[in-house]
């Protein structure tokens, strides 16, 4: 026996055999060193040792039992070549790592001998291996050259004590190559990918990608997971974790063998619930989310009581959403509450004047001055878009605000008239009126009690004669869209979008109350931007052409608009691009 543990003493020093137990492993592995003269540590530094529960220690390391080759065995043909010039062959103790497929000295691939028999657990390479000579020699010259993977490197330098990429440091052994084994078969085999069908050589692959984006930490972990998303971005119906990340969550959901799989399942939970809309209470991986964060129009729709068709248009207006989101899109809950609820407080534009107490014109100089916010379907340049109405708690903003300009009264004082009639007797449009109020300009302005909205303010019509100047300095909105022959929302999306190319300068005017802006156009950046850009239009205007003419001689010759319709609604071309001969 002793003679057996002697002869036996080499190998169990560069192999990891596993004992029945601790106190077992120790007390054999003590007798070992006794007869073989090697020392305790060094035989213990080769042995994961068994903790139970199918964990074990290696080198300090935890590591579970998958992480080891058992009970496969594995060599090396031109390793075995060399033991058998010196007539006694021995295992390498890294050759009972699964990670380690790749002898680094010789640069050839592994083999690995399947468990057949009751004593092949002992991995006796004389008998497991048969062959010798030239038919060992065979192997070494059929086995490809390859390089020992980044994740093998990484492993080997972390048991040597050596330090490596800081987040795979900051797990376990066995998580940090798992979770790159299992990231790199999401990404080089795709989420259907079944890991029983794995090859050893697929496995050393999968370790190779994924290990270039575990080195980079959460960062390119992430970079990896959020690419796996956007290839579902176009999906129909509602794809969930398990279609988009497949084997990779499913193993971190499920494993049985990976107990606690480690940073990365926090970091998948992470990318899960900030891309899609799951309820409160949904379960991901083993921890449950405590509050909605991301709803889909459905789902939106459904929780606030609205028809999901009616709030998909608002939502695209409010570029929330692109026109071409699919059903799961997902959408912030706060941002998609905030437009449900003013699709839940919606005045139609039709009703306008009588809810305002006012006339149609003033809501239309409202809307151009921006002092109301229409809600619109669609998005710029989308055939049909219509404006349909108006948050009703903005209409009570800009009430609240002119009556809070306004001394209460319960009858009319002399001399003071109603906003249209001071507007009509001052010739200027009535929402200058309200400019004036709002900026403080007015002095007697008063409300009377027995009415609502704007129809219940009275102004002193002499009083705004004096000071409309104050508010009519350059050209109103109004002027400036009928001068270039656009629409408000064209001239207004052209300020917020493309001002450093349209050059459309602002000229602001700030009274006694500055909280209160009055925004209108320099009237020579309008005649600069009218003289640079044209429009279909007006090219068709100017050649007495139909404009879907226009349009297809433009895209013959290749012309393409300097500001699109996509964006703002209507094409605008540089004037200096487009030659005389397009249209003759």
């Amino acid at each position: 026996a002793d003679a057996d543990l002697v002869a036996g003493a080499s190998r169990v020093r560069n192999t990891s055999n596993q004992w029945a137990g601790t106190a077992a492993y120790e007390k054999a592995l003590a007798r070992l060193a006794e007869v073989s003269g090697v020392a305790v540590e060094d035989l213990r530094a080769n042995v994961a040792i068994p903790l139970g529960e199918r964990t074990y220690d290696l080198r300090g390391e935890l590591v579970s039992a998958e992480f080891l080759a058992n009970p496969h065995t594995v060599f090396c043909p031109a390793c075995l070549v060399q033991d058998d010039q010196i007539g006694l062959r021995r295992g390498r103790w890294e050759w009972a790592l699964s990670v380690v497929r790749t002898c680094s000295h010789h640069q050839i691939p592994l083999l690995r001998q399947a468990f057949a028999k009751w004593d092949d657990k002992f991995h006796e390479l004389d008998l497991r291996v048969p062959e010798r000579g030239e038919k060992l020699a065979a192997l070494v010259s059929e086995a490809p050259h390859r390089q020992v993977s980044p994740l093998q490197d990484y492993v080997m330098c972390r048991l040597e004590g050596k330090a490596g990429p800081k987040w795979l440091d900051s797990q376990t052994l066995d998580q940090a190559a798992r979770g790159t084994e299992l990231l790199g078969v999401l990404m080089a085999f795709g989420p259907a990918q079944l890991l029983p069908q794995l090859s050893v050589d697929d496995s050393d692959h999968a370790g190779r990608v994924g290990f270039d984006f575990t080195s980079r930490g959460e960062e390119g972990i992430r970079e990896a997971l959020e690419a796996q998303f956007r290839m579902f971005d176009e999906a129909t119906g509602t794809p969930g974790a398990r279609k988009i990340f497949g084997c990779f969550y499913k193993a971190l959901a499920d494993s049985k063998s990976l107990k606690e799989p480690g940073d990365i399942a926090r970091i998948l939970r992470d990318v899960i619930i900030e891309n899609i809309a799951l309820p409160a209470g949904r379960e991901v991986l083993r921890e449950k989310l405590a509050e909605r964060r991301l709803h889909t129009v459905a789902s939106l729709a459904k929780e606030q009581g609205l028809n999901s068709v009616t709030l998909r248009s608002v939502l695209v207006a409010a570029d929330v959403i692109p026109e071409s989101a699919r059903s799961h899109f997902p959408i912030p809950v706060d941002l998609g509450r905030e437009v449900a609820g003013r699709v839940n407080r919606m005045v139609h534009v039709n009703s306008l004047p009588e809810f305002m107490n006012c006339a149609r014109p003033l809501v239309d100089q409202l809307f151009s001055d921006r002092l109301l916010t229409p809600i619109y379907s669609g998005r710029p340049g989308i055939k049909g878009r219509t404006q349909k109405s108006v948050d009703e708690k903005e209409i009570a903003m800009l009430v609240g605000k002119l009556h809070a300009k306004a001394v209460l009264t319960e009858v009319p004082l002399a001399g003071l008239v109603p906003i249209s009639k001071a507007a009509e007797k001052a010739k200027v449009p009535a929402v200058i009126v309200l400019h004036l109020i709002l900026g403080g300009f007015l002095d007697r302005v008063v409300r009377l009690a027995s009415q609502e909205g704007v129809g219940a303010l009275l102004v002193d019509s002499d009083e705004v004669k004096r000071k409309k100047m104050k508010a009519t300095v350059g050209l109103s909105s109004v002027d400036t869209f009928s001068t270039l022959k656009i629409t408000r929302e064209v001239l207004w999306r052209l300020v917020d979008q493309y001002q450093a190319i349209a050059d459309l300068t602002l000229i602001e005017t700030v009274g006694p109350d500055r909280s209160h802006k009055i925004w209108r156009f320099d009237s020579d950046s309008v005649a600069r931007f009218k003289a640079t850009f044209t429009t279909p239009a007006r090219l068709a205007e100017q050649h007495d052409l139909q404009i879907g003419e226009v349009v297809r001689r433009l895209k013959r010759s290749g012309k393409r608009p300097t500001i699109s319709r996509a964006e703002v609604g209507i094409d605008f071309y540089r004037i200096t691009d487009l030659r005389n001969d397009i249209f003759t």
